[in-house]
């Protein structure tokens, strides 16, 4: 319940602001969650589209086409 609490005191905190310190706030907390989670993304994706390449298996010697 304190998490409930304290996300609204950050929700009234930031509605409480004008424009532009709402937007500053917000890109600076929103660009860097957005790059974290592109990326933890790309990994994901590389690592489920490694698993399921079957070019590696096309070759006799496993290298690939």
């Amino acid at each position: 319940m304190s998490l409930l609490a304290w996300w609204d005191g950050v929700e009234e905190w930031l509605t409480g602001l004008s424009f532009v310190p709402q937007l500053l706030v917000t890109l600076v907390v929103v660009i860097p969650f957005a790059v974290l989670v592109a990326a933890a993304l790309n990994v994901l994706v590389d690592a489920v589209s490694t698993v399921f390449d079957r070019r590696r298996f096309a070759d006799d010697d496993g290298k690939g086409l």
